[in-house]
């Protein structure tokens, strides 16, 4: 029976048929014959993600301002950056489709695995209306390209990357510049946890990278951050002495 299931998919997949789950698809619906329509309502949240990732945003920004908006996921979950990263991947809202990009080695496995060479896969060109337009989708594609060689080139960018550890809850330190491009322009280091997530998993440690100057740290630093009469201070301890 499920070799019969899977030829039947794959006389569909040849024929170019969709197999699409649009409960868990953000932008599109199904009409009366089985053909994915624009949802325009999701859509404009999805025409949005690619925006704002175009403009500079990364994924972990997007889904934390999607969050604190309370513009819920296609499933009513939270956003996470791999929930963006994989819209900004898909083609389907070009307008396009690549058809079996999952499958199961066997009836005895009951999770799908990402098609990479193992099966024959079937690319439908102009199958649907688009989202975003073509030359948006690959803009992002290029975008994405750019952004992974960056960060494997630059995994130690700055000489404290790696190094600063959030006393609350044992997350890196991330560079981050605020106020980009205005006069009020401030260089900190921030708790990772805080900036993806937001309080509701870490209240925070951030520290002006003003005060780390002179601070002759090589080893990862666990930073204490508390306030005495208005004022913040900071203690530094190795990590390896905590």
């Amino acid at each position: 029976m499920s070799e019969n299931i899977r030829w039947r998919i794959r006389k569909k997949f040849e024929k170019g048929e969709l197999i699409i789950n649009t409960k868990r698809f953000l932008g599109y619906d199904k009409d009366e014959y089985g053909d994915l329509v624009i949802n325009q309502k999701e859509a404009q949240i999805v025409r949005r993600i690619y925006e704002d990732y175009l403009t500079g945003k990364g994924s972990f920004i997007i889904a934390k301002e999607l969050n604190a908006e309370g513009i819920p996921t296609v499933t009513g979950a939270r956003w996470h950056d791999t929930t963006i990263l994989e819209i900004l991947k898909n083609e389907k809202y070009k307008g396009d489709a690549l058809l079996q990009k999952y499958y199961r080695p066997d009836h005895l496995c009951k999770q799908s695995r990402r098609n990479i060479n193992k099966k024959e896969s079937f690319y439908v060109g102009e199958n649907h209306s688009p989202i975003v337009s073509t030359e948006m989708w690959e803009q992002a594609q290029e975008e994405l390209k750019m952004r992974r060689r960056n960060k494997k080139g630059n995994s130690k960018k700055y000489p404290l990357s790696g190094l600063l550890i959030c006393s609350k809850c044992g997350s890196k330190l991330q560079r981050r510049v605020w106020n980009s491009g205005k006069p009020c322009k401030k260089v900190v280091w921030q708790c990772s946890i805080y900036i993806k997530n937001g309080k509701a998993t870490c209240s925070g440690t951030v520290i002006d990278e003003s005060v780390l100057e002179g601070l002759n740290i090589k080893e990862e630093t666990i930073v204490r951050e508390w306030i005495k009469n208005g004022q913040k201070h900071y203690t530094y301890t190795s990590s390896t002495k905590k």
